[in-house]
């Protein structure tokens, strides 16, 4: 047995030399003089057959590749990440936006919402389902301070917490502080953000309550006749509101409310008592569509109340909370009597229609361009017969714009001349003692266009 493994070692070790003679012979590198004779001795063998070559075959190691620098690939793959999900929170976040916005109350978070047009195809509420849907919007207010309180109503603008309110409601109370009080029994602290004197409008805001906001609709969209009901706080505003009902008696009345401001409202013969100045004038959608007001109602008649349209308190409302003022308003910046075709034509002192310059102040467009005594007979080429025709002119147009207005001297000469409006601001009651607010005055004399 030993015999047969010594037998079979010895095999294995001769081919093992044969394979490593082999495999040197192979390593090894035939000289110039060797090739040429592997040449004719493969020549002779096999005569007729192409002579090849042989090659050297060197095995090559694989080598490592030299690391690229990939540090700007990876900036920019992580910016580009960035930018996509940016773009999608900001999408997702319009989304949620817009949904809010058509679910809850008709206006987004920016404050300066759109108005919502009628329901197609609805049927009307009942004054029932009316108060029922408008009431936890409704919220009464009592601005007071150490000596003095005073009461009003209010509408639950957005769910940040802002309320709109009527201005006057705190004329009389210096330095006032505000109690809010919502339909389920609850009271809150609220703060004054800012108020407007000329359009009666004013805006609190409570912080950290869930307050439902009302649906606001398009005051553009009433007509005569329409039936609307009221829904405020008089006598008490601590206690549940009241709702009471009626009719649109006229759209864009012009009056002069009691601080001498002058402004186009919904006429309506619903009940507006004292206490419900800042409620709710709402169609029979439940859609407010104007803010009443109690200061502008007429002791002379019967069944007269009027509203601030909603289509005023939209824009001022979002001034207000913006800016704190407001700013884009327009006036020309004179005072003026009113010429009527009567007049003109029974006094000799007044010989032509249209709007006698009294005084001109500094800041106006028409400074240097037109004096006392002078006559605006129109405005843009629009005929000024009344004097309300030029306040609208000038109320839809915004401070900077340029108008042209057409001159007539006593002389009887005529010009044009452009002028540039000038901003119409004003303080809100909120900073006035009682001693100092404005008193109601008479006469055609007004700080053109808007009052004293």
């Amino acid at each position: 047995m030993d015999e047969l493994n010594n037998f079979n070692n010895q095999d294995d070790n001769q081919e093992a030399e044969a394979l490593n003679e082999q495999s040197s012979q192979f390593d090894e590198q035939p000289s110039k003089s060797e090739q040429d004779e592997l040449t004719v001795s493969i020549t002779e063998e096999y005569p007729g057959k192409p002579v090849l070559n042989p090659i050297n075959f060197t095995p090559v190691e694989p080598e490592n590749p030299p690391k690229t620098n990939n540090k700007g690939l990876v900036v920019f793959a992580l910016i580009m990440a960035f930018v996509i999900v940016l773009t999608g929170g900001v999408a997702v976040g319009y989304h949620i936006g817009q949904i809010d916005f058509d679910v809850n109350f008709g206006i987004n978070s920016d404050i300066d919402f759109d108005l919502n047009e009628k329901p197609e195809n609805a049927e009307i509420l009942s004054e029932a389902e009316i108060f029922k849907k408008v009431n936890p919007s409704v919220v009464g207010i009592v601005a007071y301070s150490k000596d003095v309180a005073s009461q009003g109503s209010g509408i639950v603008y957005t769910n940040e917490g802002y309320i709109i309110t009527n201005d006057h409601i705190y004329a009389n109370v210096p330095a006032a502080k505000f109690k809010i009080y919502t339909y389920d029994g609850k009271e809150y602290d609220a703060k004054f953000v800012a108020g407007d004197v000329i359009s009666d409008l004013a805006v609190l805001k409570v912080e950290g309550a869930s307050l439902t906001p009302a649906e606001f609709g398009n005051s553009d969209e009433l007509y005569c006749g329409e039936h609307v009901v009221a829904i405020g706080r008089p006598k008490d505003a601590t206690i549940d509101s009241s709702i009471t009902s009626g009719i649109v008696s006229a759209l864009n009345r012009r009056i002069t409310s009691t601080s001498s401001y002058s402004a186009r409202v919904i006429q309506t013969d619903t009940a507006i008592n004292p206490g419900s100045s800042g409620g709710a004038l709402v169609n029979m959608y439940g859609q407010i569509v104007g803010v009443t007001s109690a200061k502008m109602a007429s002791s002379n008649y019967e069944g007269t109340g009027y509203a601030i349209p909603t289509t005023v308190v939209s824009r001022i409302v979002s001034e207000l909370i913006s800016k704190g003022e407001i700013t884009t308003r327009a006036k020309l910046g004179i005072t003026y009597n009113m010429i009527d075709s009567i007049t003109a034509e029974v006094s000799a002192e007044y010989k032509y229609v249209g709007l006698r310059i009294a005084e001109i102040d500094g800041s106006s467009g028409l400074y240097g361009k037109a004096e006392s005594g002078d006559t605006i007979t129109h405005i843009n080429g629009v005929e000024i017969v009344r004097d309300e025709i030029v306040l609208d002119v000038i109320e839809q147009c915004r401070a900077g714009d340029i108008i042209t207005v057409t001159i007539i001297s006593p002389d009887g000469s005529s010009k044009n001349v452009e002028a540039k409006l000038s901003a119409n601001k004003s303080e809100s009651s909120y900073k006035l003692t009682a001693d100092e607010t404005t008193s109601s005055s008479s006469g055609g004399s007004f700080d053109f266009p808007f009052g004293e």
